[in-house]
């Protein structure tokens, strides 16, 4: 059975991480915008099973492999996972750093996550999390003020849409609990 609902998720997400609309989408793959958001919808389109070759531009655009959209029409994610020769070196790069030099990248993360649509809840709960953890590696850290200065106020008029709302709330709560020696 294919899972067009998956397909169409699939092509929002991705559409989405690149930053584009469904006009721009729909003029790179030489389709109209009708079609994409058709397509998003999920609906089976008339010809199913056959695949429209429509649906191969887009994933094309999107920058999924040949079998990408059959991934995703077989309820997968159209994106090759990470190879492991890739995910090693990756460990290998990133083993001789410091958790606190890794830190931003955490605050990074849970800004892209929220980008694409994460809770702002979740968010919230991994970078306290993250920060719990970098505060029990060592004494010499003091993560509290580096998170502080994470949470900056101007970030998301500089276009950092997972940066939180309510940054004001939080700088007031992180100061008061530094001040109070909690921090």
């Amino acid at each position: 059975m294919q899972d067009w609902e998956n397909l169409g998720r699939c092509m929002v997400r991705d559409r989405k991480r690149k930053r584009m609309t469904q006009t721009e989408l729909a003029t790179a793959a030489g389709l109209t915008k009708r079609s994409i958001g058709n397509y998003e919808s999920g609906r089976p389109p008339a010809s199913a099973p056959e695949i429209p070759a429509g649906y191969f531009a887009v994933g094309a655009t999107l920058g999924w492999p040949e079998d990408g959209v059959e991934r995703a029409l077989a309820g997968g994610d159209p994106a090759p996972a990470q190879e492991p020769a890739q995910a090693a070196a990756l460990g290998r790069e990133l083993a001789g750093d410091s958790a606190l030099a890794l830190y931003p990248a955490v605050t990074a993360f849970a800004r892209a996550c929220a980008r694409e649509g994460a809770p702002a809840i979740l968010r919230d709960a991994f970078e306290e999390a993250a920060e719990a953890l970098l505060q029990s590696t060592s004494g010499r850290v003091q993560p509290a003020s580096y998170g502080l200065a994470a949470y900056r106020p101007h970030a998301r008029a500089e276009g950092d849409v997972g940066v939180p709302d309510d940054d004001a709330e939080r700088i007031r709560r992180r100061l008061e609990a530094y001040e109070a020696g909690q921090g």
